[in-house]
This record gives structure tokens, sequence and C-alpha cells, in this order.
């Protein structure tokens, strides 16, 4: 049992291929195409984290105040690009979840989150607002919000990106934020058993070959959440994964949770 002294917790995130872990130095090889691939950038906005120990009561992250959290909302993943140009801290990159809950993580039995940003902040100046929601690279404009995902790779001589985040959007325009729901919100709920492996640590993979699946990376596939696009329809298909049983989520959702032994990864800072 943890003592009733606050005490900062993480949540390892990892990105893999199947299972192999990604990292900027990484390669990967779609499977429809024989392309080699290397990460430009990979960020991903997480809010409304959960946790259970008993699959009935459900209790809320009090995440950590940090460049890459605020109260709701944790932006996770690498920006390669300006990792090797060494602009900033905040470039470098994310892998931790933060939270000073008192709860004995060893015990946990699902996990959810929205994979997205909260309508109420969504809209908003992203001037004004506390990091991560100011950060440029993760914003349209006004009348369609933050890039809840952002996914960028490169082969030898061709580029492949998808952005998602919601559209259908209505306001006087695009600078003013919309005053009801966008018709597609395009945000994702995921709720997941917590597998049980070799240890007590708690990590959130994020499977890019799951995501990719049945989609041929090209520049014409490429991807912002248009939903006239097949390549998006095909993306977004294997983001909302058919909840037909915890063993299906488990193995075929983009994110999975499982307890490993420790792991040594985290936010990068210069």
């Amino acid at each position: 049992m943890l003592s009733a002294k606050k005490t900062e917790q993480e949540i390892s995130v990892q990105l893999l291929w199947h299972d192999k872990e990604l990292d900027c130095e990484s390669t990967f090889m779609s499977e429809d195409i024989e392309k080699v691939w290397f990460i430009e950038q990979f960020m991903f906005f997480l809010s409304n984290v959960e946790i259970t120990t008993d699959n009935l009561n459900w209790q809320r992250l009090k995440l950590m105040k940090t460049q890459y959290q605020n109260a709701d909302t944790v932006l996770l993943g690498i920006n390669c690009q300006e990792r090797k140009q060494q602009l900033n801290a905040t470039a470098l990159g994310n892998w931790l979840i933060g939270f000073d809950n008192d709860i004995n993580l060893s015990k946990l039995t699902a996990v959810r989150f929205t994979l997205g940003v909260p309508f109420a902040s969504n809209h908003l100046n992203p001037i004004s607002q506390d990091s991560p929601l100011n950060l440029p690279s993760m914003f349209w404009v006004w009348q369609t919000g933050h890039k809840f995902m952002r996914a960028e790779f490169s082969s030898l001589n061709e580029q492949w990106l998808f952005h998602l985040g919601s559209t259908g959007c209505k306001s006087s325009s695009v600078m003013r934020g919309p005053k009801s729901p966008c018709l597609y919100p395009n945000s994702v709920n995921f709720e997941l058993p917590v597998v049980e492996g070799e240890g007590k640590q708690l990590v959130l993979n994020v499977n890019l070959a799951q995501l990719l699946k049945k989609v041929v990376l090209t520049q014409a596939s490429s991807c912002q959440s248009e939903q006239d696009s097949a390549s998006c329809q095909q993306l977004f298909s294997n983001l909302f994964v058919d909840e037909e049983s915890t063993e299906k989520l488990a193995i075929d959702s983009v994110f999975n949770a499982v307890k490993v032994k420790n792991l040594s990864k985290g936010a990068e800072v210069e």
C-alpha cells in the first residue's frame, strides 16, 4: 500500500511496430509495399485518463502540471525533426503520464482515456492556453481546434502524414470557435483491460502497425481527417476498435496496457 503522503507516480508510454520499440533512429517497413519508413513526428493528446482496480469504481488521474500536461490533457510522443535541430526542450518529446493519486499501480485492472482534447478547451485561443495546448504545431485554427494526433513519416523519396482532429465544425469564421460540438468530433474513447505481464509497472503501448493496418503508405493516401477519403476511413476504422471482447481490445487495439518490469523511459529534456 502507498503511504498517505502525496507521491508523484508515472505511467510509461512506448511506441511499437508490432513488438519492436520505435524511436527517432528506428525504421519500419510498410506491410503493403516494400519501402523503409522513418518517423519525422508522432505526437498525440490523451485526456480524461481514468483507472480502476475492480472494473467498477473509476478514479480520475490527477495529472501533474508540466510543459506536457495540464489538469485534463497530456501530450505524448516525439518530434524527431526538431529533436535533431535541438530547437527547444518541448520538441524533444514526452513518454510519461505523471500523476499524484494515492493508488497501488500493481493492482490496476483497467485504464480508460480519450484520444483527443476536450471540446471545452479544444477551440480556445492557443496563445492564451497553458502548455501543452499552446503549441502551434498541434493546432489547426480556432474553428477546428487541435490536432489530436500528428503522425508524419518519410521514406527515401516520399512523405506520408495523418492529422487526426475534429471536422464539420461550424462558426462565423475560421478564427472563431464553434459553440456546439463539431459534426465529426473524431475523438476516440478507449477502455483497456490491463494485461498481466512479468512485472508491476504499468506501460501504455501504442502499436503503429495496428494504426496503419490496411493502409498503403503513399503521398496520395495521406489523411487530414477528411470524411470522404478512403485512407482516412480506414485509419478511423483502425482506431475505433469494435468492442466485441476484452481479449480483442487487448490484442487488436492501437493502444494496450500491460504490466512489465521496470522500464527506464520518460520525458526527454536537455
